[in-house]
């Protein structure tokens, strides 16, 4: 396959020389000058500066103490997002009820690049501890990142490639433990500079056993009402094989400049961790594969380079650069034997333009490039080989005249896949067709300042390419355990949608709220057939003889849909001469999907209210969170309802005084204090693993 680069990368020499040029200026200055304190300052009124679409930001201390063993997991408190797991080890950010190939995870502005959209047992390569920001675009977020966040978008900012030159060596240290899962991690990482250069190493690791649960593994009841009848095997108060270890860690150094920076970074992640058992199959021959114990087993290298050159022309802010070259690989394991790998290989470079026609108007213009070489290979490799290119354009412009603001964005793209002749199940090898799509999008954003807040309007039309395996899928898929189809005659889907988004300080009591309605034009889904693929006897059954040895046939489609929803959090924040800011907030969200044939879309996460107390004692600080979860009745086609839940959460937080001076943030955290037994409405293996019982976590985290 071909290994084209962005057409972007050889503007890295230019970067480079601006950057180290302008430090060498900065190194020039005379030995006994007098050497002031940097200090940052930034103005969030600048014209063009605020990204006015609906959004939520976690950093600070609020990230250290939901930082979690996945993305997933770790954002499920937040408003209008819920958690896509595949078990306790795979957990995906669902926004809005939109997830997968519609909800991009970047870092620095580049995607992570694993497999997580390709399907739902597929994890992200990201830790979480690691984290400096993590910002949810509650929205069409393909203005600018493209097609795969038509759904919305998780930016995670971090350090790798430092941008400033530390004023001395820093860092930080965390460990924690969970108890459910007798989990430990930990995290460090180490800055520091010389001159014009400055570095950047972390490292990361995290360990866990099978998880505890109150009950039993296995629904059999909605087994049998799903299938027709029940898999024998079972288990009480904890999940068979969903221990997990993983590690990782990178190194970076930049050339940091009066004018810029440009930076590089080189990072590896590994995971390695087990599927819940479900439906058990065979793996051809037709012996079947009861007790089969299935692992997925993930690395990942990166080659990261990001810059910026602040310019001294006054219509011209700046230009900022990122690249990033991943090579991803994940065997699939079944009782220690490599069954199925999956290779990624992307390299993607972003180019943006910061500029300023007008005092009142700015913007950013932006190019992006991506290569991609995708492949499934194996016994049950069930995706072809495929390059993949896309390249765009895209235009962002910010008219600022307070109180109004006014934000508008295009983007046209083009996609191209070349897919290989793939070998079937069924015996001979099938052709698969070229595709080829220029998806165009538009997005308009209306706001307006009033004392106290203030009340956003956002429109978008939104289009995206299917991806890989929604256009060439075409046999058993080992870990989800289903027989999937893809349709190569797939078309662009198209997200037109609508927001309003109202913020507001009157005196004690703040509200937050959004509104939102999409309407979806060849909305692209994973649809169970109904159907069986008998793995003994290799055809298609209308019913089920053995679960052993039966995989539901899960078809890629296109209809039109609506879904329409809402976030809301309405706090009161009262005096007390006893404690410290106290604050009680109710807050909820909900999303319905509904196709225009009158089904449901499957797997969308509940309808969901509660309320929250926060508030601090003495040294400690902390939040009492409970939360009602109504049953989701409309799972789907052929799918099963989860029953109503309520979870209540508890956050404790106190700075601690440590050796030589140091001091420490101490976390203790405790999730599902009840011990409620937990079904997600949004994962495949809802009926076969429960979500974790009661897990008691403690952590530390030192800054120095």
């Amino acid at each position: 396959m071909t290994r084209r680069l962005p057409t972007a990368l050889p503007l890295l020499p230019a970067l480079l020389y601006s950057a180290f040029a302008q430090g060498q200026e900065a190194d020039a200055a005379p030995a006994d000058a007098t050497v002031l304190k940097t200090i940052e300052v930034s103005d969030t009124a600048t014209p063009g500066a605020r990204r006015i679409e609906p959004a939520v930001e976690l950093d600070g201390a609020a990230l250290t103490a939901k930082a979690a063993a996945t993305l997933g997991e770790t954002l499920a408190d937040t408003l209008g997002v819920a958690n896509s797991t595949f078990g306790p080890n795979v957990g995906l950010p669902l926004i809005r009820g939109q997830h997968g190939a519609r909800t991009r995870v970047l870092i620095g502005g580049v995607g992570t690049h694993d497999a997580a959209a390709m399907s739902p047992d597929h994890g992200v390569t990201v830790e979480p501890l690691l984290a400096e920001s993590i910002r949810v675009v509650k929205g069409p977020a393909v203005v600018r990142h493209g097609g795969g966040a038509i759904g919305g978008a998780v930016e995670i900012e971090d350090r790798r490639i430092p941008d400033t030159l530390p004023g001395r060596p820093g860092g930080a240290v965390q460990a924690r433990y969970n108890a459910n899962s007798r989990q430990r991690a930990a995290a460090a990482e180490l800055l520091g500079g010389s001159g014009v250069l400055a570095w950047h190493v972390d490292a990361h690791a995290r360990r866990s056993d099978d998880i505890a649960i109150p009950g039993r593994a296995i629904d059999e009841a909605a087994i049998i009402r799903q299938f027709g009848l029940v898999n024998g095997r079972n288990t009480d108060g904890r999940v068979d094989n969903t221990d997990a270890h993983s590690r990782g860690g990178s190194v970076g150094a930049s050339l940091v400049g009066t004018h810029g920076h440009l930076g590089v970074a080189l990072s590896r992640f590994e995971d390695d961790y087990g599927i819940p058992p479900g439906p058990a199959h065979s793996h051809g021959g037709g012996v079947p594969a009861t007790g089969d114990a299935v692992r997925i087993d993930l690395g990942q290298q990166r080659f990261d380079v990001g810059g910026r050159l602040d310019t001294p022309w006054a219509w011209m802010k700046g230009i900022t650069l990122r690249y990033g070259d991943s090579r991803y690989r994940h065997d699939e394991v079944v009782n220690g034997s490599p069954q199925t790998r999956f290779l990624n290989d992307v390299r993607e470079a972003r180019l943006e333009m910061e500029h300023a026609l007008h005092a009142h108007l700015s913007g950013t213009l932006g190019f992006t490039g991506m290569t991609r070489d995708f492949s499934a290979l194996g016994l049950e490799a069930f995706v072809p080989e495929t390059a993949v290119e896309s390249r765009a354009l895209y235009l962002i412009e910010t008219l600022d005249i307070a109180p109004w603001q006014v934000q508008l964005g295009a983007r046209r793209e083009r996609v191209e896949f070349d897919p290989q002749p793939q070998k079937t199940v069924f015996g001979p090898t099938v052709p698969m067709p070229s595709r080829d799509y220029a998806p165009a999008s538009f997005s308009a954003a209306l706001r307006h300042a009033h004392a106290g807040g203030a009340i956003t309007l956002t429109h978008w039309l939104a289009r995206r390419a299917p991806d890989v395996q929604e256009l060439y899928a075409l046999g058993p898929h080992l870990a989800t355990r289903t027989f999937d189809t893809g349709a190569s005659a797939l078309g662009l889907e198209t997200l037109r949608g609508w927001d309003i988004g109202l913020e507001h300080r009157a005196g004690p009591f703040d509200v937050r709220a959004n509104v939102y309605r999409y309407r979806a034009e060849n909305y692209i889904y994973q649809r169970n057939a109904g159907l069986f693929w008998d793995t003994e006897e290799e055809l298609f059954k209308a019913r089920c003889a053995t679960l052993d040895l039966c995989l539901p046939v899960m078809r890629y489609a296109q209809q039109a849909g609506r879904f329409s929803g809402h976030e809301f959090e309405v706090g009161w924040t009262f005096d007390s001469s006893l404690l410290q800011k106290p604050r009680v907030a109710l807050f909820g969200d909900a999303v319905r999907g509904r196709f225009d044939d009158g089904t449901d879309v499957p797997r969308l996460p509940p309808r969901r209210w509660g309320l929250a107390f926060q508030t601090g004692w003495q040294a400690w600080h902390g939040q009492l969170r409970l939360t009602r979860a109504a049953a989701q009745n409309r799972p789907g086609e052929n799918e099963t309802p989860t029953r109503r839940y309520t979870r209540i959460d508890l956050e404790l937080r106190r700075v601690v005084p440590l050796l030589a001076g140091l001091t420490g943030e101490l976390y203790v955290n405790a999730r599902n204090l009840t011990d409620a037994e937990i079904r997600n409405s949004t994962s495949f293996l809802r009926n076969y693993a429960s979500e974790p019982g009661r897990a008691i976590e403690a952590a530390l985290r030192v800054d120095f």
